[in-house]
């Protein structure tokens, strides 16, 4: 048990070192840019504050309003990733077709953040021009043919229409969730394979039960009509046991954590909750841990029995366990593998007992569980 706890100890260390450096492959964080406003230009101001908190926008950048002078030198000193500076009545003349130039100052050497940035300036100004284009288009053709509108009217009121879909852009799609792990997000990947990985482990401390102090017992059961089926059945019920044990108990600590956590009003611990619901969902399935479990007894008791009750069975155990878990993606997910650790993985147990336990492909499992305790057996029987 106090090798276990442990083993947890580290497990759930690892679990967490390896979320934080998966998060921040390729996201940078957001970066600060001045925003100048000439004059009391309080529509630009709203407007901006309006697009800080989209979504697409917060990922990106924060916004900070100064005047001129010190975002132009903040951009210089590096301060700022970026300023803005807009002139006076900038927001009403967009909308009256003037179109007042913006001035966007950007250093050289862009950080990753500031690239972000350019980018999302780029997308918006494109979105712009498409939406004044398609505007000024209808309104010249109004024009010619006559409105019992003004044009400016008109403008107004298709730029209202256009906006108003644009903002509320997310009503006409179909939403879709689409992730290259198995589970939805990393928090309930890792905290499912943190199961699998304390599980695996623990398989190491079952080298007693096939060690050769223990002949002497597996002698007087054989004289007493339990022979080495018998005996391997035996060892198989012990230590499927065992582990069905140290799951309920994980699932329990992760059930508990969640409760904990969704009392909490932080919107980040509570998205940690229910990923954490969801990982106690998929462990408690009828087709989740527990025929995973029984294939890894199977698989345990086949390296015992093909080890011959070696003091280091436990150690060579282990070894193959973390080989076999770092190639089948429960380390790491697969997809950020290399290819040739990948097309290895495909083939190795720890692989189909991670993808079974999200997918619940029992029969696999079972039907493996058999095949590796019969061959465990058979080598039982050379043996004697």
């Amino acid at each position: 048990m106090v090798t276990l706890l442990i083993i947890s100890a580290i497990t759930v260390g690892s679990a967490a070192a390896l979320y934080t450096l998966l998060q921040s492959l390729g996201v940078s964080e957001p970066v600060m840019i001045a925003v100048s406003v000439d004059g009391e230009d309080s529509m630009s101001s709203m407007a901006l504050r309006l697009a800080e908190g989209m979504d697409s926008v917060s990922a990106v950048c924060e916004f900070e309003l100064t005047d001129e002078e010190e975002a132009r030198e903040g951009a210089l000193s590096g301060k700022y990733a970026s300023a803005i500076i807009l002139p006076a009545n900038f927001y009403d003349e967009v909308n009256n077709g003037i179109n007042p130039p913006a001035l966007l100052l950007i250093p050289s050497d862009m950080s990753q953040g500031a690239k972000d940035f350019t980018e999302l300036i780029g997308s918006a100004a494109s979105l712009v021009d498409t939406v004044e284009g398609g505007i000024y288009a209808v309104t010249d053709a109004g024009f010619i043919y006559g409105m019992n509108v003004s044009r400016h009217d008109m403008e107004m009121y298709l730029t209202d229409i256009a906006f108003d879909t644009l903002l509320k852009r997310t009503k006409i799609f179909e939403e879709s969730f689409e992730t290259s792990i198995d589970a939805d997000d990393l928090i309930s990947y890792y905290a499912v394979s943190a199961c699998l990985l304390i599980v695996l482990v623990s398989c190491t401390g079952f080298g007693y039960l096939y060690s050769k102090k223990t002949r002497a017992v597996e002698f007087s059961l054989r004289r007493n009509g339990l022979g080495p089926v018998r005996t391997g059945i035996v060892r198989f019920m012990m230590m499927m046991f065992q582990l069905v044990f140290i799951s309920g108990v994980f699932i329990v600590i992760i059930h508990v954590l969640s409760v904990i956590l969704s009392k909490n009003e932080d919107e980040f611990l509570q998205l940690t909750a229910s990923s954490l619901m969801e990982a106690r969902d998929i462990l408690v399935s009828p087709a989740g841990i527990l025929p995973v479990l029984f294939c890894i007894c199977g698989f345990a008791h086949l390296v015992y029995s093909l080890l011959k009750g070696r003091d280091d069975s436990g150690l060579i155990l282990l070894i193959v366990f973390m080989i076999m878990l770092i190639l089948g993606g429960c380390i790491v997910p697969s997809v950020f593998l290399p290819k040739e650790a990948v097309m290895i993985g495909e083939h190795l147990p720890a692989y189909f007992w991670r993808e079974d336990i999200f997918s619940g492909g029992a029969l696999r499992e079972l039907v493996m569980g058999v095949v590796l305790f019969t061959g465990g057996e058979v080598l039982s029987w050379v043996r004697t």
